[in-house]
């Protein structure tokens, strides 16, 4: 099934890559939005580089993972467009948001 999505569509190879980009900026934009006050750091740049790094890794997984069932979803014929939330790493591309 891994060879399959892997040499069928593009989510598998590329949305690691774009979850590790866009998970730490979802994250931190969550923790802000939801009154944390910018997540606790307490203004120690050593503990930004950690959750930085963490959320890069969660991100990076997370689009392993549903870029693996984005792919397989499109071959199954159970999605029309690869590509939709292609940005997002802890969506498929059949996901609508609710």
């Amino acid at each position: 099934m891994l060879a399959l999505s892997l040499g069928s569509g593009s989510c598998t190879l590329c949305k690691p890559f774009v979850g590790a980009v866009t998970a730490p900026a979802m994250m931190i934009g969550a923790i802000g939005s939801s009154g944390g006050g910018g997540g606790g750091c307490g203004g120690d740049g050593r503990a930004l580089v950690g959750i930085l790094a963490i959320s890069a890794a969660l991100g990076a997984t997370a689009g392993l993972v549903t870029g693996v069932i984005s792919d397989v979803q499109v071959l199954c014929g159970r999605a029309h467009d690869p590509t939709r939330n292609w940005w997002n790493p802890f969506a498929t591309n059949t996901w609508d948001g609710g």
